[in-house]
């Protein structure tokens, strides 16, 4: 029987948005954490590491940033491609198998996990969502070709023997990242939520709304999956878990610096005829408060705890207080 290769698209066209890149830090590499399978990264002369995660899954790490590729019997699926890893991941792919790359998926528009797009084969199919189809418009870079395919909330590619399925639920780091799912693999690639063994990055992940930052976690553990793979490390369930606790937590105890902290006694040695800073003097208070309770409960448990705690208490105050 001939394979076919199919995808089931959300037909979305258009919108407007304001294009944000920045630079994401490198993965937390051989932190121990007995429920982690974190792989570091390897100085081998090929320049990265491949592990297979899953039957015919693998992924393709290079100074701690992942890209993951699925072997499908009529052809391979590709998810990301870093600049750093870009012009590697041929490598990777003929390692394991003589089939060609077919489809590229964007987990979402930054350049530190799609910036390679470009030196993948012409022809590829380009999958990704409408939001990050938008950015990538604004962006006008080369480096990063257009999508192909756009969907709105959901889409499934099949192709061979595999399955993969594509959802938005939501801008936990940036509008139009997507939760990326391959069930027969239970394999769930959410890139830039979290680094396993470690904290959000700075401001949780930069994402854009905190709400939707704190509902991913449920999203993403509501999934059938035995293997998290992030934009930088490789995990398990557990530690989604372990990480939606920590922001659980972080939560709580910003609402308790916001319900404790006096304002009077929090700015009483500020200028109080400048606005600025009152208001810094307040909200550093309640910081402080959330900070030595999450600290005195979590360091020494993840990377970033100590370092990124202020801005990550800052940040959930602001929109527990606005969103």
């Amino acid at each position: 029987m001939k394979s076919k290769s199919t995808i089931n698209n959300n037909v979305c066209k258009n919108g407007l948005f304001v294009a944000s890149v920045f630079l994401i830090f490198v993965s937390l590499i051989n932190f121990t954490n007995q429920n982690s399978i974190i792989h570091a990264q390897s100085e081998n002369e090929k320049g990265y590491d491949l592990n297979e995660v899953g039957g015919g899954a693998y992924v393709v790490s290079s100074t701690g940033y992942n890209s993951m590729f699925l072997v499908t019997g009529d052809g391979v699926i590709v998810v990301d491609a870093p600049p750093n890893i870009g012009d590697k991941i041929i490598d990777a792919i003929s390692e394991v198998t003589n089939e060609t790359a077919k489809y590229l998926v964007y987990s979402h528009a930054h350049k530190d996990h799609i910036g390679g797009a470009h030196v993948l084969p012409p022809g590829i199919e380009i999958i990704a969502q409408k939001d990050t189809s938008n950015f990538l418009k604004m962006a006008n870079d080369t480096d990063r070709p257009l999508p192909t395919q756009i969907f709105d909330n959901e889409t499934t590619i099949t192709l061979g023997n595999t399955t993969l399925q594509l959802a938005y639920g939501g801008p936990y780091h940036q509008n139009g990242n997507i939760f990326i799912y391959a069930p027969q693999h239970k394999i769930l690639m959410a890139v830039d939520q979290f680094s396993p063994g470690g904290t959000p990055w700075k401001h949780l992940a930069a994402t854009p709304h905190v709400p939707s930052y704190i509902q991913s976690y449920d999203q993403v553990l509501n999934y059938d999956f035995d293997v998290y793979v992030s934009g930088h490390g490789i995990g398990t369930k557990d530690d989604v878990q372990l990480e939606k606790e920590y922001v659980t937590d972080l939560k709580n105890n910003a609402g308790f610096a916001i319900s404790n902290v006096n304002f009077t006694e929090a700015t009483k040695n500020a200028n109080k005829s400048n606005n600025a800073e009152v208001t810094e003097a307040y909200f550093n208070s309640m910081t402080d408060v959330c900070v030595d309770r999450t600290d005195g409960k979590w360091k020494g448990k993840l990377q970033g705890v100590g370092v990124w705690t202020d801005e990550h208490c800052e940040k959930m105050i602001i929109s527990i207080r606005n969103d």
